[in-house]
This record gives structure tokens, sequence and C-alpha cells, in this order.
């Protein structure tokens, strides 16, 4: 769902902003620290709650202000908006209406970010690619977020049963009745989901070099052992978890897994070719998402991270899977660039730029 205009105020160095996007591709151009990325930020705020640079939202508000505030509007009229308050506390509006929480925002408005955090999926924890395909659930199956948060509700109340040492069966008994009802669903889900990412996932690998990507493959584990049962893996691991202290076996534990023959495929391919790796992913997650939800792309200085032809390459693969990509850049000709040879709307972008907190429309030149 594209967004039609954003305003925001007192957000990292801009003072204020109202800007009419009314574009597919939405470029921000400007020096570094001009505020550029702050204008993805805000765009991230709008649909999740927070920054995508930082958990912590005081540091957000800019210097002797008591609060930001960020508003949206999406094609088709609903609006948005997120305020943060110095002292911690905050409001979160959906058509002027109070939310309950973020994921509220996310439904509404959802999210891919590429930036230069986005490449760890592959070198990362088991908890980095766990979040990128319930970012896909949550999108594709509605029911997936009740079920998870039941699941980590029965999971917090097991572990602090856990962390009491010898305890009676009967007191686990009803949160592990919880644990596998819900947790035997949010796996399902996942495998649903996973089987249909894999497909798009191998489509995109097939546009690049066969070579260094025809043996790139992708694998879910549930986090048990897949000859047991979710009830069988709880019962074979209660010893060791009163040992621990904590539940060592779920669906929160679950992981994909890229390998190549066998290897974990960050040991095998380059930096350059992980990122590429990444970029199919991602592009495959917002495929697997309804038309009517694509998602919006904040991408965060392209030309840094990949070179023209990969540029180009993925530029193609965010038109067939996006709502509205946001990217910003230092030089307007070389950002807009990947954009403008892939057919219209993708290839009239609408440019800002951006100087010192201050952010005007302006023209591409040619």
């Amino acid at each position: 769902m594209a967004l039609t205009r954003l305003a925001l105020r007192s957000f990292r160095n801009i003072a204020q902003a109202d800007l009419s996007l009314g574009a597919t591709v939405v470029l921000f151009c400007g020096a570094n620290g001009s505020g550029k990325t702050s204008l993805l930020e805000a765009v991230h705020m709008l649909g999740t709650g927070r920054s995508f640079r930082s958990r912590q939202s005081q540091g957000v508000i800019q210097y002797e202000s008591e609060a930001l505030t960020v508003f949206g509007r999406l094609h088709g009229g609903r609006t948005l908006g997120v305020e943060k308050r110095r002292d911690g506390q905050g409001r979160i509006r959906v058509n002027q209406t109070a939310a309950e929480s973020s994921s509220q925002l996310a439904a509404c408005l959802p999210l891919q970010v590429i930036d230069s955090e986005s490449f760890a999926a592959l070198d990362g924890g088991p908890g980095v690619r766990r979040q990128l395909l319930d970012w896909t659930v949550f999108h594709v199956e509605h029911s997936f977020a009740g079920h998870w948060k039941a699941y980590q509700s029965a999971l917090k109340q097991r572990n602090a049963l856990l962390r009491r040492g010898k305890i009676d069966s009967k007191l686990l008994a009803p949160w592990e009745l919880q644990l596998v009802r819900s947790g035997e669903i949010v796996d399902a889900l996942r495998r649903t989901v996973f089987e249909k990412l894999y497909g798009l996932f191998m489509e995109r690998l097939s546009d690049l070099p066969a070579a260094v990507f025809g043996d790139l493959d992708i694998h879910y584990r549930g986090g048990w052992k897949k000859d047991l049962s979710l009830r069988e893996a709880l019962d074979a691991g209660l010893e060791g978890d009163l040992s621990q202290g904590f539940t060592r076996v779920g669906p929160h534990r679950a992981d994909i897994r890229f390998v190549i023959h066998g290897q974990p495929a960050h040991l095998v391919l380059s930096r350059g070719q992980q990122k590429m790796a990444v970029c199919a992913l991602r592009t495959a997650m917002a495929a697997a998402v309804d038309g009517t939800q694509r998602p919006v792309f904040l991408v965060d200085d392209l030309p840094s991270e990949l070179d023209a032809n990969n540029q180009a390459l993925f530029a193609r693969w965010i038109s067939g899977c996006a709502s509205q990509v946001l990217v910003t850049g230092i030089d307007h000709a070389v950002t807009a660039q990947p954009w403008l040879g892939l057919p219209a709307p993708w290839c009239e972008p609408k440019m800002f730029h951006v100087e010192h907190g201050t952010v005007r429309e302006a023209e591409i030149e040619p």
C-alpha cells in the first residue's frame, strides 16, 4: 500500500517536513548527514512504531523538543500517525483512532528495509532469519499473529516454572498444553508459507549466475527433531530444560538455513554475492504477499551496496513485487539510474533534495 503523503516534526535533524509523494519511485538525495535516511526512518516508524536505526525513541527526537510526530496518508485515504515523547510515552493512531498495538500499523503498511544491516541474514543468528520468515507469514496468514502471541505467552510461563527447579508436572501441564496447541499451528503456518517463499526465491536465483548460485538452497527447521511431535520433543527434553531453566525446543528455535553443498552459504559466497542472495530473499518475501498489500521498500544508499548491474536487477525484482520504493542516495543521477530502464510508472521517479534537514522537491536532471 503506497504512501501518498508524509509529514513529520522534530524527527532527528528535520524540524518539519510535509511531502506529497505521489509516485511509485521516490528518491531522497543529498550529502551524508543531510537527513535523507531520517525520512526512511520516519516511514519505518509509521509502519512499525519504531526506527530501524534505534529502538530508543529518545535519540530520534530532535534536540530540545519534547516529542516527535509522524503522519502518513496511504493510497485510498487511510491515515497513520505516531507520536513519541521524550518521557517514553507515545500514541499510535490508525484513521485518527487509537491503535492497540504496532501490529496494526504493520498490517496497514508492510515494509521491507534494505540497508547495510539488512544483509546479515546469511551470517546472522537464527533469530534474524526467523524474523524474516515471520514477517512473510504475518502478512500472508492473518491468523499467525494471534497463535504466535499465545505461544510466546505459554513459553514465558513454562520458562518461569522451569527456573524454579524441581516442580510438580501438574503445574507445567496447562502451559504445555497451550504451548503444543499454538506451537504446532505456528509451525504449520510457517511451513505452508515457506513452500511458497522457496519457489519465489528460486525464481530469483535463476536470474543470477548459475556457476555461483546454482547450488544455493534454503531449508526450514522447525525448532525440534522432525521425527518427533512437539509434545514428544518437550517430554524428551524436560530434564535438560529443568537443568538449564528454559525451554530448548519449539517454534521459538526455528530457523531457515542457506546452504551450498551442505556448507553454510556465507562461508562460500563473497560479501557481494551474499547481498544479492538476501535481495532475492527479501523480494521473494514481498512477492509472497497478496497483491493488494504489497509492501513499500525503503532502500538506503543502494549504490554503496551493489554495483550498477546488480542495482538494475534488484530494481527489476522490486518492480514486480512492491507497491512503492523510497530510495536514498548522494548523487541523484546515479540513484535514479536503476529505475529509468523499467516500464512506467517505475521509470518516472520523483525526487526530493535534502540539505541540513530541509527537504524540497527537485527536478531530475538528465
